[in-house]
């Protein structure tokens, strides 16, 4: 059956669902309350009510989607859950959730015909059923971890947990495992957690003390502890296993759906981590998360190149540490706050004026690296403001947590007779000074810093009355990330107003006017390239996602479709003849056929390894071998089992294999190396980090989005 077929299929017969025990109703209310889905707010799912029996009110056909549900746990994480609604919404499904007892029941469901699909498992599930299923590839990884309060010991191995209390339901799967611990490690204390006490009940006994320890599979616990800082995942109890999805046997068609969407997709719901540690453990890890906003004095990408003063003044920073830069988008001050406390970054960096925002007590500013004024923004044509005065009659619009917003409330309350607008929510600065420019808003505020960049001089606008003199801007840490903040403070001292700092300010802040034209120009959104357009075609049709594609080619020849290496590679992909003339490429300095001929390449090397693999280790084995050659990647996997690493995940375990068959070594006298393997270490490293870059740039570029600027642009240019 094709997938269109089997989307028109008929549903399944109501009758059987008592057969199996299948629910499609509400869960039990000690469920409900830690589970996540639309029009719920928490760390996991529950069902949504039962739809209508009216066809008329169901648009689109029907995914019916098959979960455990036990009386206190929950199905699964918000992860999975988006990813399953980005599936459906991108095949105009609508999604029937419906539950079992228990997880022996699902694959019987499912051959039962009342399921199309099988959520919150791992291929393992096939052993505990004697029914069939397929499933596709693994999106991810999870394992039973010890929860604990952050400030309560560490706990690397089992011998931590003498002397120690773990609370869990008896019906957990890990139970047998707790109660072979507490007869082996002396003083242990297995506590049953009565079933009435629901999940976020358990772990807030933890986090007050009432509780000890208790236990949690790691992947449902990501958007709780994001939450809970005074919480954490401590010990691993069990092994880690992939998760996949499971359907039934001789559904083809959806299986090849599913895995194409889940190799295009399933990074986008996988870049965001949750760390509270402090600097030695970010250099640990080799990868410093910058919160900030699309904006052209803060972060933003040019023809593929990443740009912004906050961002190169960072990415120096981070490479004086030898640590990697991925940067964290929010579209609102509010947001990045919230991404800080969460976990999600290690420091914010967005032109803030410390003075001018009230911070709370878990916040810390750095020293000053920059001082900006706040100036009055309207049209270059209207009359200029010299004074206060000026203001009176006159609107200004900007966001609320813009942090001059209570500036200019205080200087309401002083008497001044202006209005002060807000703006709509999600307007970045682009978007905000084109609605000035375009005459939709009257007056804004921005720094006297953005206002001297080349987008703004672009746009036929004036800066008019100062609000006040400069103030200073400061990066935002959590406050007991003091280690982190010595060493920016460190960084600021030996950098500020010297030779690079300079050069970076001259760049994004010091340029010189631009001539007067008659015709006002405002900035589009840019291209990731020049090729976006055939790189979506062909990606598409290899199943991968393009900004992958357009992250790599950035890394190969920097979009000059006449690139040549020194070993003979050519072209956009930078293919070698042998390759290009195997993947039916005449011309290598062609566009279309070299990225053709890349994509292909790609697509070979990735079916090359095993479907068991987790998707986005699949991915850096593949991008490892088209630099370096399948054959060294497999020898690197081989070795990273010999050295006790896992030659099954790429990051800090063949990556570290591959750089040591890169050593040189003697051989006869002479000085000799297997490989320079090492390249391709740094080259998967750089694409992912750009590529994840592009990813949530291009999901939070806004302006295109708002009828009124989009009208006006086509208007202006």
């Amino acid at each position: 059956m094709n997938f269109s077929k089997w989307l028109a299929r008929p549903g399944a017969l109501c009758c059987v669902m008592l057969a199996v025990g299948l629910s499609a109703g509400e869960p039990a209310a000690g469920a409900a309350e830690f589970c996540h889905a639309p029009g719920f707010s928490g760390g996991f799912i529950k069902p949504e009510p039962r739809p209508p029996a009216d066809p008329a009110q169901r648009p689109g056909q029907r995914l019916r989607v098959l979960l455990q549900h036990p009386p206190h746990a929950c199905a699964i994480s918000k992860k999975e859950r988006r990813l399953i609604e980005g599936f459906a919404a991108a095949n105009d499904l609508r999604i029937d959730w419906r539950y079992v007892a228990d997880a022996g029941r699902l694959l019987p469901a499912l051959a039962a015909g009342l399921g199309d699909i099988v959520l919150g498992q791992d291929q393992a599930l096939a052993a505990d059923s004697d029914a069939q299923a397929q499933f596709t590839y693994a999106w991810t990884d999870s394992a039973w971890r010890i929860i604990q309060r952050r400030d309560n010991g560490a706990i690397t191995r089992p011998e931590h947990l003498a002397g120690r209390q773990i609370a869990a339901y008896r019906d957990t799967r890990v139970w047998p495992l707790l109660t072979a611990l507490a007869e082996s490690v002396a003083g242990l204390d297995l506590l049953e957690v009565p079933p009435g006490v629901p999940y976020r009940e358990l772990l807030e006994r933890v986090k007050t003390g009432q509780y000890d320890l208790t236990v949690a599979d790691g992947l449902l616990l990501e958007d709780y502890l994001a939450a809970s800082p005074a919480l954490e995942a401590a010990y691993r109890l069990t092994a880690k296993r992939n998760m996949a999805w499971a359907v039934p046997p001789g559904a083809d068609d959806l299986l090849d759906e599913l895995n194409q969407y889940l190799n295009r997709q399933h990074f986008t719901h996988a870049i965001a981590t949750t760390h509270f540690d402090d600097f030695p453990a970010i250099k640990a890890r080799g990868i410093l998360r910058v919160i900030t906003s699309v904006n052209p004095a803060h972060y933003y990408q040019q023809n593929g190149r990443l740009l912004g003063f906050e961002y190169e003044l960072l990415r120096d920073f981070a490479a004086l540490h030898k640590l990697r830069l991925d940067m964290v988008i929010a579209r609102s001050r509010a947001e990045m706050f919230a991404l800080l406390t969460e976990g999600k970054g290690d420091v914010i960096a967005a032109s803030l004026p410390g003075g001018a925002l009230n911070a709370a007590a878990d916040i810390l500013f750095t020293q000053p690296y920059h001082y900006a004024s706040p100036v009055l923004v309207g049209r270059e044509s209207a009359a200029p403001m010299d004074d206060f005065s000026a203001l009176a009659g006159r609107r200004i619009t900007l966001s609320r947590d813009n942090p001059y917003w209570h500036y200019l409330r205080s200087l309401q309350a002083a008497g001044l007779e202006f209005e002060l607008a807000e703006a709509d929510q999600g307007i970045d600065l682009k978007a905000s000074l084109a609605m000035v420019a375009l005459g939709v808003h009257d007056l804004t505020v921005v720094g006297s810093h953005q206002f001297n960049m080349r987008f703004a001089q672009k746009m036929a606008l004036g800066a008019g009355l100062r609000l006040a003199g400069p103030l200073a801007h400061r990066w935002a840490l959590r406050a007991d990330n003091r280690q982190l903040a010595a060493a920016l403070n460190d960084y600021i001292e030996g950098r500020y107003r010297q030779r690079h700092y300079n050069v970076l300010h001259a760049k994004y802040f010091e340029l010189p006017p631009l001539p007067k034209t008659k015709k006002p120009a405002t900035s589009r959104i840019t291209p990731l390239s020049p090729y976006d357009d055939l790189t979506r075609l062909y990606a598409d049709k290899y199943a991968f996602d393009w900004r992958l594609i357009i992250a790599q080619m950035f890394q190969e020849s920097r979009f000059d479709p006449n690139a040549c290496s020194s070993a003979g590679a050519r072209g956009l992909m930078q293919l070698i003849p042998a390759t290009a003339r195997e993947m039916g490429v005449s011309d290598s300095q062609d566009p279309a056929d070299n990225i053709y001929g890349g994509i292909r390449y790609l697509s070979y090397l990735r079916d090359r390894f095993e479907d068991s693999l987790l998707l986005e280790d699949r991915i850096w084995f593949t991008l490892a071998a088209y630099n370096a050659g399948f054959s060294r990647v497999k020898k690197a996997r081989a070795l990273a089992g010999e050295m006790g690493l896992d030659q099954n995940r790429w990051f800090a375990n063949v990556e570290l294999a591959m750089l040591r068959l890169a050593r040189p070594y003697m051989q006869n006298g002479k000085r000799k190396r297997y490989c320079r393997c090492g390249q391709a270490v740094v080259y998967v490293r750089e694409i992912r980090t750009r590529y994840f870059n592009y990813i949530r740039l291009l999901e939070n570029q806004r302006i295109a989005a708002y009828p009124a600027v989009k009208s006006g642009l086509e208007t202006l240019n």
